[in-house]
């Protein structure tokens, strides 16, 4: 299968690249040039503009206008410059940042737990700069991270996460990752993680959307169900200014319904998932997705 990032561009020395540009041009000035450079790449890859057309059909349907299309590339390309702001500024430039920031006294009662918390978000707005906040906050974060196309490239993920105090945490598809999760969470520690882009077959629930069925990663749950930690759904969207509001919603704590634990992981996953389904609904220009979702279903249903 093709995987969902660029080749090309996506290695460390464009990275390091990408920071000392946002450093020279500014917020304003990186912001524009990158919008370009997005425009330039929805232009010569016709085949990720069909997938975000297909993914953005699902929120939409009939409805949807080509101006949306270019619209979410435009918008990537400028969250995309103000990733690279986080590591080029020091902290108050980066807490400009954010507009708003609401219920992390959710985070907090998760926390209070003591099992650790897990904080699930979706491929919307500038998800990394969750880490910012959570060190003003004070709150110990370890982000999940599938492991990169190259070592240098999670060595420079891992830097640029830990001048936030956030940890990396690279995990696979065996029972170790699990053990070390686990681990994460008994000492206290909130787990981030994304759930719209699942991986492989077993771990997928579709979720009913206006125009279709969206796939979501079964994982949260089951890591949830399995250590007791509670889940918080946050949503890290783009305002109008330009910069980005943050919300954390009231923490789900579950246990087992039955023996069929396949249908309560189904069930939680279906009601966690609805948790996303206004922002990407009211903000469908910032979900960026670039892969088709299509492979999804073909995979499912093999």
């Amino acid at each position: 299968m093709k995987p969902h990032y660029s080749q090309t561009l996506y290695r460390a020395f464009w990275f390091k690249a990408g920071v000392v540009l946002a450093r020279f041009l500014g917020v304003k000035g990186a912001r524009c040039a990158s919008r370009v450079l997005a425009e330039m790449y929805r232009l010569t890859h016709p085949q990720t503009q069909t997938a975000v057309r297909e993914n953005l059909t699902l929120l939409c349907g009939p409805e949807l206008r080509e101006q949306s299309v270019r619209r979410t590339f435009r918008n990537f390309g400028a969250t995309l410059a103000d990733y690279f702001q986080l590591g080029a500024r020091d902290k108050p430039h980066a807490l400009a940042l954010i507009e708003s920031r609401r219920g992390f006294e959710h985070i907090q009662g998760a926390l209070a737990d003591g099992k650790g918390a897990l904080l699930v978000t979706v491929h919307t707005g500038l998800f990394e700069l969750g880490g910012v906040l959570m060190e003003e906050f004070r709150l110990p974060l370890v982000v999940l991270s599938l492991p990169e196309p190259s070592a240098a490239l999670n060595r420079w993920r891992a830097a640029y996460r830990q001048q936030w105090g956030a940890e990396t945490l690279e995990v696979g598809t065996d029972q170790f990752s699990f053990v070390d999760i686990s681990r994460q969470l008994a000492h206290g520690k909130c787990v981030a993680m994304l759930m719209d882009r699942p991986h492989g077959n077993g771990d997928v629930v579709f979720a009913d959307f206006p125009h279709g069925r969206v796939p979501f990663s079964t994982g949260p749950v089951w890591l949830s169900l399995l250590t007791g930690a509670p889940l918080v759904a946050v949503n890290i969207l783009a305002t109008e200014s330009g910069n980005y509001a943050l919300e954390a919603l009231p923490p789900l704590r579950w246990q087992w319904r039955g023996p069929d634990r396949a249908a309560t992981v189904r069930e939680y996953t279906l009601e966690l998932a609805s948790r996303f389904r206004e922002p990407l609904c009211n903000h469908p220009d910032q979900w960026y997705q670039f892969i088709p979702l299509s492979r999804l279903y073909s995979s499912a249903s093999a």
